[in-house]
């Protein structure tokens, strides 16, 4: 007969020991040291020579410095889930401080964590290429600027800012995020080494796997209501396409110099995976109203298409003195690809002109400062009908949610979504500069009447100031009529109202009754328990409405 052990019988350890982790680290610095004594010093030896003591030294500083300003700048220190963001996006070129900014930025902790990690990854590779040490036969260090492997190693961190700002600046719409520089990097390594390019892409994912053993050793989930937009929707793809392009570029300028020339099959493949990978296939557009249309048929043709242009850029085996023009594949290549280049730098121009004035400010809601703060539902967003378009003054686009605006920055934004917000009831909208932030709460309360739409209203309060409803929806009558009369739900500022009509005729209103209470209306009664609300009338008893109750209000 087996007898299971008691469970304080088992040896726990203290609460303070993070065992979990410790297991994670001793194992894969075990299979590492496992791995380095079956290789022998091989791999050591390859990055020495390359860079000093085999150390990604400009890499590291680059991910330093976007790493600081996220948890100082954006004051993710003080606050990790609440990250100040909407000052800093490229919203327009009349606003300096978003151009500056935008590259070195991110939207949260999985957006920065993620622009990191392929910064290490792809970045050590496009170090490892461009190298610490002269590569010349003869040629000693600390000769010149140019072997001095200290300015080669400052080169890296300069040259990827350059980078971040041109990839701000060239951005379409007001983005945040490094990913520009990642996909810089990324072009840079998959053609100048498209082998070891594949297996940085390969370890990405192992990285990430570590990540999240060590800042999730244990996770429990469960089911739950939320409200998600297509992953796709979130992505920077001109942003992405740009940064990525212009790393080829630069890789095959660097080819060129050195008189170098990879294996076009192998840069092929590199190019085509990670592009499938990284989801450059998902060419979209917004439609508004949290709408979007994936054009996924362009996207796979394009995928390919760019491939295929990566690879035929390395073809030229012979270097000429200067770069050429001709009708050869490799220049013919080049060609298009510099043109598409500039193609999408232009193309973002108009959406980077956007002038907006007083008027484009919401009216009703809340002021922060220079923000206004507001909620309503299919209006025009200001800042799409502010893109400048040759043959129009804008674009007409709804948009619904709660949208924050500034005309000093140039910001006219759906900061959450309506369909979030009646997800889960309460959000917070984040709005600052760089010495300053605060915070606007957003609730919506609802009543979901029997048969028919729910009614609701959405109240604003800024940090330290009185809530205010600034939105309320349609009336809403219940589908059931009682006595020959009809039940109506309305919001208004104060709350919620019942109208009790007789055909066309209102022959009762007032407030919704209070939790546990009743009150005639019309001629019926109303009684309220908890979150129903029931109506009665010569002993017939009917629920015709019910207070929406969100998950984190049942955990309470």
């Amino acid at each position: 007969m087996i007898q299971s052990l008691p469970t304080d019988a088992l040896p726990t350890p203290p609460a303070w020991l993070p065992w979990q982790e410790l297991v994670v680290l001793a194992v894969v610095v075990a299979v590492l040291l496992g791995v380095r004594r079956i290789a022998g010093d091989r791999p050591g030896n390859a990055l020495r020579a390359r860079l000093l003591l085999g150390v990604p030294w400009g890499t590291l500083l680059t991910m330093g410095g976007v790493l600081a300003v996220y948890l100082f700048v954006q004051g993710a220190w003080w606050y990790p889930r609440n990250p100040l963001v909407t000052p800093f996006r490229t919203w327009s070129y009349f606003y300096p401080l978003g151009m500056l900014t935008g590259a070195f930025t991110h939207g949260g902790q999985g957006h920065v964590t993620g622009n990191l990690v392929g910064t290490l990854v792809y970045g050590s590779v496009a170090e490892y290429v461009w190298g610490h040490y002269p590569r010349k036969r003869g040629a000693q260090t600390f000769t010149s600027l140019r072997t001095n492997p200290f300015a080669r190693i400052l080169a890296v961190p300069v040259v990827l800012s350059v980078v971040g700002v041109y990839t701000a600046v060239f951005a379409v719409g007001p983005v945040v995020g490094f990913s520009g520089v990642v996909f810089a990097l990324a072009g840079f390594a998959l053609v100048t080494r498209p082998t070891l390019f594949l297996g940085a892409l390969v370890g990405s994912r192992v990285v990430d796997l570590l990540y999240s053993a060590l800042r999730y050793p244990v996770s429990t989930a469960s089911g739950q209501t939320r409200f998600v937009t297509p992953w796709w929707s979130n992505v920077a793809i001109q942003g992405h396409a740009i940064g990525l392009l212009a790393g080829i570029v630069v890789a095959a300028g660097l080819l060129w110099y050195r008189n170098e020339r990879p294996s076009a099959p192998r840069v092929f493949f590199a190019a085509l995976v990670f592009a499938v990978f990284q989801g450059l296939w998902a060419v979209y557009v917004p439609l508004g109203g949290g709408r979007f249309r994936l054009y996924r048929f362009l996207g796979a043709a394009l995928v390919f298409v760019l491939a295929f242009l990566t690879a035929a850029v390395t073809l030229d085996a012979d270097r000429p003195r200067v770069p050429s023009f001709d009708r050869r594949p490799a220049s013919l290549a080049g060609v298009v690809i510099v043109v598409a280049l500039g193609a999408l730098c232009v193309a973002s121009v108009p959406t980077n002109v956007v002038d907006l004035q007083a008027d484009d400010l919401p009216e009703d809601g809340v002021e922060v400062r220079d923000y206004a703060v507001t909620y309503d539902e299919d209006v025009p967003n200001r800042y799409f009908e502010n893109i400048w378009y040759p043959t129009q003054g804008g674009v007409s686009v709804n948009a619904s949610g709660v949208i924050v605006a500034s005309a000093e920055r140039e910001v006219w934004i759906v900061a959450v979504q309506p369909g979030r917000l009646a997800v889960d009831g309460r959000e917070t909208v984040t709005v600052g500069g760089p010495t300053w932030r605060s915070s606007v709460h957003a609730t919506r309360t609802d009543w979901s009447v029997l048969g028919n739409e729910s009614v609701y209203r959405v109240q604003l309060r800024p940090a330290g100031g009185e809530r205010r409803t600034v939105y309320t929806s349609e009336p809403s009558t219940a589908d059931v009529i009682l006595d020959g009369r009809n039940v109506t739900l309305s919001a208004s500022e104060g709350g919620f109202d019942i109208a009790v009509t007789d055909g066309n005729e209102t022959v009762g209103r007032g407030p919704l009754p209070a939790n546990m209470t009743r009150a005639t209306i019309g001629g019926l009664t109303f009684e309220r328990n908890r979150t129903r609300l029931y109506a009665r009338t010569d002993g017939t008893r009917v629920q015709v409405a019910e207070r929406r109750q969100r998950d984190r209000e049942r955990s309470r």
